[in-house]
Parts: structure tokens; C-alpha cells; sequence
């Protein structure tokens, strides 16, 4: 049967016009980039069918993530210092976009960070949404563009580093620890308020120190082998169920696999996305919010799975399943991202240079004949309606296979959850070691299980067929894509022209250098720069905040590599050029 508990992390930066020779193949030299003050009322807006107040929803909509209490947030200091540790300046060096105060920002926090309050206990947690990972803003001849849904440009494994230091050494530090408590006890600071407070801190950081250690590269890997605009989502979802959600250190894998974060717009309409295709949209009644709900648990949703004392909470289920998700909140983003457009390069807010006609009439040609066979065209009016995936084998496409191989590779033990079906009521039984995605997969179908069942109850008038029951929901002619393994996915190309750096791992800069043959790329580039090349097409490459290199010690570093996707590759350097122009009119 066609699997829909699979899911994915669908987890910003701008742009100015490159002076760099496009055939320019040496090593950039850095340049240090002149600081820019800017302020968020400067960004203009492409029209992608969203108007302010969708916008500011998708910014700021709470889909559960916790990562820590506000209060704390606002009161950790740099680790080696009284400054205080996430400043705006320090938001923005690592790509996250600074915000305006708004209804549903009142704390100015940066795009893609909401607020979620505890019904219970009224305490509000800061955490991620999708925009965090999903916004980016594009900067050209004193314009600056955001993007919604475009691939950010963010360092997240930067950010959980400042996160975790900090968390450390507060909790190491007396003195800071105990600034730390004035600032966040206020007027109920007292000895019992403080030794609650000091427990609490010590608890999230050794909670954060195993999310960290969990995902380490191994020693050989260079520091900054994530960096900016790359992140393993897949493995950090893995790792937030065999790790986390069952309380097994070191039952987990290191984050060897980043991509680049995919561009959001078309996401809905797919019948399947990531990377590597394996989480569905289908049933689309009810696919969305499971790899949704995926996706929330690999960002801090606090998926735990334990054995009850007594009865489990949800009859027919053996264990309890818990998580700070928040459902509402998944749906509400999900119908804002089915209604997003792609950005339009000749848009009437935009100052992009004009395309080429004769050019991109010949590109049109060229790309019916090079193209066409991956990447669907889909038409302006024609974006909001269903399609079905071109998934492509490795052995085709021949790109970096790391990210693919993980997703069946990554194994973990079961715990508790060996015996159980992977999918509760359905799927195959679970052995003591399974691929490592089966684990947050059965933790996502035990928390949609109550809804699952109601609407089990709803077709069969009151009875639940516990074999079978995920034929029931949809549409059976709405099937996924029976996507080979391993494989990538060749999705519409729609503002593809806003989604640098490209390949699935990031690791070409521009279309230009993606036409020509691997062995011509570049194998070292900037990345995290804001500003524009709108010839290239892509981000200007000799400046940025960290130096991406295929190469390590003088070999290919696997999950770097830049070969293939070799379409278009053999064409002459005009008819390039001419694909390169059609490109930016998609």
C-alpha cells in the first residue's frame, strides 16, 4: 500500500549586481562587506498572492515549537560576556531576517520565530515556523526584495550552537547564572524560585547538549560543513524520535546529509516533496498536517513516546504519545502555503533588468528539448493545481548521493516500539533495529491517531477496520509518485530564478555554472551574500559569511559534491546563455 506517515522538514537573504567574469573559474577572494543599515519597512514585496496580513501569518503563526521560554531568550548573555546573546545584529549575521513589532510579533522577533503560550501554565515559548527556513530576500541596485517561500540562507546549526554555549555556560557560570534569574524571576525572585529555575536550565541544557552531540559530524568533517543555507532536516527528524522521543542517547545519527532549503511555493500542490521524495501529500486530506506535523517534531516540537502505568491515554494505542504541535496552527500555515505563488521576474514592484525576447524564445525551444523530459512547465494560472513528481534515480542524474543513500541507510533500535506496527494500526511490524525514519513516522501516527480514528469512525458509521485504514481516506486514484530508491526529485522550475544555490546540497551558485560540464565548475564559492547577480543568475560569489568548498583535503567531500545534472551541459555557449534567459521568465 502507498505510505502517507512519511513527512518532511519543510523547514533570508537579498541581493546586488555581480561584477564577476562568468567564466571566471579561480578561487574568489573575500572581501569584506560594507555594513548595511537597513530596516524591515525597506523590503518590497514580489506579488505571490499574499497580501500583509497572510504574510505576517506565515512569519508568526505558532505551529508548537518550543526551543526555550521567552523570558529566557530575552535574558541569556554571550558566553563570555553581560551582552545579551541573541541581539537583532547577531539574528541577522546568521541569516535570520530582522521584523517589525506587530500583532502577532509584539516581541520583534526575526521572521520565521513565534511565540507559543502554554494553555496550561500561561508560559510563552519562543520556537520555529516555517519561514524561519522558508524566507529570503533578494537585494539589487538599492532594492530589497523578500521572498516568501524562498530558500533562506540561514546558519541553523550556528544558531543551536550559540543556543547550546549559552545555555552551558549559564548554567556553569554562578554569576551569570545569577543575572540570569534576576532577569527572568523579576519580583518573584526567592531561594525556591531560583533552585527551579537553576533545575529547569540544567535540564534544557543537558537536553540541548544531546540534540547537538547527537547530530556531531564525525571528526574528520570540517566545522563548517553546514553553514549557511544548508541543514540535514531528514536526519534531525530521525534523530528527534530514536533519540529524543524515546530517551535512547546514542541511538542516533550524525547530520552528514544538508541540503539547501527547498523553495516553498508548489510544495502543496506536489503529490510528493523533499528532496528524496518520501514524504507524501497523499491522501491530501490528511498528508499535508502528517509531514507537516513530521516537520514540527524535527524543530523542537517535544515528541515524547512512553510506556503508560496504566491505561494509555488514546484507546487502542500501547503507548502515550506526547508533543507541543500545535495542529491549528499546522493547518493554518499549510492553507497559506497552497494559495503561494512563485515570484515573477518582470514583476511590476521589481527593478530586475529586462529579458531578452529573442533569447528566451530560443531558451524556450532548447529547454523543450533538454529539459522538459524533469521539469514540468507549469503556466502563472496553472500553479495552484495538483501535479504528479519526476523522481530520478542517482544512477541518471549522477548528483552528490549522500542525502538520498541516508534515508536508507540510517538505522536505529526500536525500544519500547519493537512488535508494533509501524503506522499503529497498520504497516509492518517493527524489528529491534528499522531504518530510522520508522520511529518519528509511528510517533507522528500516534499523535494524529485521535483524528484518524474519528474520521475512521466517520467512514465505517461507528465501526474502526483495523486493517487497511489509510486506503480509506482520499481519493484512491490520487496516488504518490512510486518513486525509485534512491532518487531525487525534478520539480516545476517556477522562480527558479530566487532559489540560488543550486543542486539539492548547494552546491552550484548560479545557472550559469549548473550548464556547464562538472568538471568546469567551481568548486569554491561565498555563500550568505544578499546581493544579486542577475546575469549568472544567482548570489554574487566573492563575498559572504562562509567559503562553501566541494573539496576536502584535496578530495570530494561526500555530500559536497557538485557533479552531474549534466542536461544542457554539451550546448554551445550562446545556447546556454539563451537557456539561462527562458530560465528567468518561469
Amino acid at each position: 500500500m502507498k505510505r502517507f506517515f512519511f513527512f518532511a522538514l519543510v523547514l533570508g537573504t537579498i541581493a546586488v549586481a555581480c561584477k564577476q567574469d562568468p567564466g571566471d573559474t579561480n578561487k574568489p577572494e573575500k572581501k569584506e562587506p560594507e555594513p548595511e543599515a537597513y530596516t524591515p519597512e525597506d523590503w518590497t514585496f514580489f506579488d505571490q498572492g499574499w497580501n500583509a496580513a497572510k504574510r505576517d501569518s506565515f512569519w508568526f503563526v505558532t505551529q508548537g515549537s518550543r526551543v526555550m521560554p521567552y523570558t529566557w531568550f530575552a535574558a541569556l548573555e554571550e558566553p563570555t560576556g553581560e551582552n545579551p546573546m541573541f541581539t537583532p545584529r547577531r539574528m541577522d549575521d546568521l541569516g535570520y531576517l530582522p521584523a517589525p513589532v506587530s500583532t502577532l510579533n509584539p516581541k520583534g522577533l526575526p521572521v520565521g520565530f513565534a511565540l507559543d503560550t502554554d494553555k496550561s501554565t500561561g508560559e510563552t515559548f519562543v520556537g520555529f515556523t516555517c519561514a524561519a527556513c522558508h524566507t529570503n530576500v533578494v537585494k539589487y541596485d538599492g532594492k530589497a526584495f523578500l521572498v516568501d517561500g524562498a530558500p533562506a540562507l540561514a546558519d541553523f546549526v550556528g544558531l543551536y550552537d550559540d543556543i547550546v554555549t549559552t545555555l552551558v555556560s549559564t548554567r556553569d557560570d554562578a554569576d551569570k547564572f545569577d543575572r540570569f534569574a534576576h532577569k527572568v524571576l523579576a519580583d518573584k525572585y526567592d531561594d525556591a524560585s531560583v533552585n527551579q529555575l537553576k533545575a529547569a536550565l540544567a535540564s534544557l541544557a543537558a537536553d540541548s547538549e544531546l540534540r547537538q552531540s547527537t547530530a556531531a559530524l564525525p571528526d574528520h568533517y570540517p566545522s563548517d560543513f553546514t553553514s549557511y543555507g544548508r541543514l540535514d532536516a531528514f536526519t534531525n527528524i530521525e534523530n528527534a524520535g530514536s533519540v529524543l522521543a524515546l530517551d535512547m542517547p546514542g541511538n542516533g545519527n550524525p547530520a552528514i546529509g544538508p541540503v539547501s532549503y527547498p523553495f516553498l511555493w508548489g510544495t502543496h500542490q506536489s503529490d510528493v516533496v523533499q528532496w528524496n521524495g518520501s514524504a507524501s501529500n497523499i491522501p491530501r486530506s490528511i498528508g499535508p498536517l502528517v509531514r507537516n506535523t513530521g516537520e514540527v517534531v524535527g524543530v523542537f516540537g517535544g515528541l515524547k513516546i512512553t510506556k503508560p502505568e496504566g491505561k494509555p491515554k488514546v484507546p487502542l494505542l500501547p503507548f502515550d504519545y506526547a508533543s507541543t504541535a500545535n495542529f491549528p496552527g499546522l493547518i493554518a500555515l499549510e492553507n497559506l502555503v497552497k494559495t503561494l505563488k512563485s515570484p515573477q521576474w518582470n514583476d511590476t514592484n521589481g527593478n530586475l533588468p529586462a529579458v531578452n525576447p529573442e533569447l528566451v524564445a530560443q531558451g524556450a525551444v532548447l529547454f523543450g528539448k533538454t529539459c522538459a523530459g524533469c521539469h514540468q512547465v507549469v503556466a502563472m494560472e496553472d500553479q495552484l493545481l495538483n501535479y504528479k513528481s519526476k523522481m530520478v534515480p542517482i544512477g541518471k542524474i549522477g548528483t552528490d548521493p549522500t542525502t538520498a543513500m541516508i534515508a536508507l541507510t540510517n538505522v536505529a533500535a526500536t525500544g519500547i516500539l519493537e512488535g508494533m506496527k509501524v503506522e499503529i494500526l497498520d504497516g509492518p511490524v517493527m524489528a529491534d533495529t528499522m531504518p530510522a525514519i520508522t520511529i518519528p513516522v509511528n510517533g507522528v501516527a500516534g499523535l494524529l491517531a485521535p483524528m484518524l480514528i474519528e474520521m475512521m469512525q466517520e467512514k465505517s458509521h461507528g465501526e474502526i477496520n483495523m486493517q487497511g485504514h489509510s486506503r480509506g481516506v482520499g481519493h484512491a486514484q490520487d496516488e504518490p509518485t512510486a518513486a525509485p530508491n534512491p532518487s531525487y526529485k525534478a520539480r516545476p522550475l517556477n522562480g527558479i530564478w530566487a532559489t540560488a544555490p543550486y543542486l539539492h546540497n548547494g552546491s552550484v551558485p548560479n545557472l550559469w555554472e549548473l550548464l556547464k560540464k562538472p568538471e568546469d565548475r567551481v568548486t569554491e564559492f561565498w555563500v550568505g551574500s544578499q546581493d544579486f547577480d542577475p546575469k549568472n543568475v544567482g548570489f554574487i560569489t566573492n563575498e559572504g559569511k562562509n567559503l562553501f568548498k566541494v573539496k576536502h583535503q584535496g578530495e570530494v567531500m561526500p555530500g559536497n559534491s557538485n557533479g552531474g545534472h549534466v542536461y544542457g551541459t554539451g550546448r554551445t555557449d550562446e545556447e546556454k546563455w539563451a537557456l539561462v534567459e527562458y530560465l528567468k521568465t518561469l
